[in-house]
């Protein structure tokens, strides 16, 4: 049987999640089954080079951000049409918007997956060209896709009220790599050595880029308290530019009266060093998707501590704890009441944590629900040992 051809549309090749997503589903892909091809709106980055060293090409468009002009939209039309696809497969509203209709232009006939990757648009927090291309794709959902794939149950119901077609919508969650992230006392040692601490140092961590949307201000504060309850506490935050030289964030810290302990670190490519390293992982987030740094942590087997935010309380569900958006008190309670539990009974917690991600959220387990929708929607039989997992919730 000759592979399909998949062209998958993006908006960049930066370190995101939904970047990260896309590699990781790339690169566990059956090659036999499935040829992917990806094209990037904008530019190139990390995980562009992460994907030209599993053997996926990469174009590049060079669209401006914002409204982009009519010689990169015909860079976009010339890509879908050269490249045939037999599928195509977009990611993010503005790849969704644009690549949905390039497709429709370009190669009316084709099949056309969309990829919604967070809980929806927020007024006043995302840009307004964000929105509006969110709502235009709402407007637009019951005719351009074929299928819309969303990453949480939270996703799929705030979609459903901006106006997107519910009989179109699959949940497929995000998949983590359970081998290559795992629980490690060397791991521990080494950070801690690292970071010129003595080794028994009990660690909180938040990995997130430097973000309004992922709430910092909420997280210092919470640190802070914690700071004052607990003398022998350190606090690692690491991200795309969450780091010394980062002035707002800096000033932030020191209003919270926790910089002379919290490391900021910046953004570290051996996150399953970083992550296994933690006594309790969290995530102040005002919104989210289904957020990777939190499942990576889960799948170290460390505890977690979550702002109710998009599909953040789907993903740790019992094996965590949940507390509401914007409230330092009461991350900082929940944090607190991790780090007075004994090493036995917070392991207890994150033992629980790594076996819900490798049962419900393994990443052999998304690949194939990706593959499964596409066979759907191509009209093909699957593979005979492939697994079928149940829609979500």
């Amino acid at each position: 049987m000759t592979a399909r051809r998949v062209l998958h549309v993006i908006n960049n090749l930066n370190l995101g999640g939904a970047e990260m997503m896309l590699v990781r589903l790339l690169d566990r892909l059956d090659r036999d089954r499935w040829s992917p091809h990806v094209v990037s709106l904008i530019g190139g980055g990390p995980a562009s080079r992460r994907l030209e060293s599993i053997d996926v090409p990469v174009t590049f468009i060079g669209m401006r951000r914002g409204i982009p002009g009519p010689s990169s939209l015909a860079r976009l039309l010339r890509s879908v049409r050269a490249f045939s696809p037999d599928l195509v497969q977009t990611w993010l509203y503005h790849s969704d918007l644009l690549g949905g209709l390039a497709t429709r232009l370009a190669r009316p006939g084709v099949p056309l997956v969309w990829n919604l990757r967070m809980n929806g648009p927020t007024r006043g927090r995302d840009k307004s060209t964000t929105c509006w291309t969110a709502r235009a794709c709402a407007a637009l959902s019951g005719w351009i896709p074929e299928k819309i794939i969303v990453n949480s149950c939270a996703g799929r119901d705030v979609h459903r009220d901006l106006g997107y077609d519910p009989g179109r919508m699959e949940v497929i969650p995000n998949g983590f790599d359970t081998d290559r992230f795992g629980p490690s006392e060397e791991s521990r040692r080494a950070l801690r050595r690292e970071l010129g601490v003595p080794p028994d140092t009990r660690l909180v961590g938040m990995a997130a880029r430097w973000d309004p949307l992922k709430d910092f201000e909420t997280a210092l504060a919470a640190a802070g308290a914690l700071m004052a309850r607990h003398a022998d506490l350190h606090v690692l935050m690491c991200g795309n530019g969450v780091d010394g030289d980062n002035t707002e964030l800096v000033r932030l810290a020191a209003e919270s009266g926790c910089r002379e302990r919290l490391h900021l670190v910046g953004r570290q490519d051996d996150m399953p060093t970083w992550q296994a390293a933690l006594d309790v992982a969290f995530l102040a987030s005002h919104t989210e998707g289904l957020p990777n740094t939190v499942g990576e942590a889960m799948a170290c087997g460390v505890p977690c501590v979550v702002t109710d935010a998009g599909g953040s309380a789907q993903l740790v569900g019992s094996a965590g704890r949940v507390v509401p958006v914007g409230g330092a008190g009461e991350l900082a309670g929940a944090i607190d009441e991790l780090l007075q539990m004994t090493v036995l009974e917070r392991r207890r917690i994150g033992d629980a944590g790594r076996r819900r991600i490798i049962e419900e959220f393994g990443l052999e387990r998304m690949v194939g629900r990706f593959e499964q929708l596409w066979d759907d929607v191509l009209g093909l039989a699957p593979r005979q040992d492939q697994t079928i997992t149940e829609q979500a919730a």
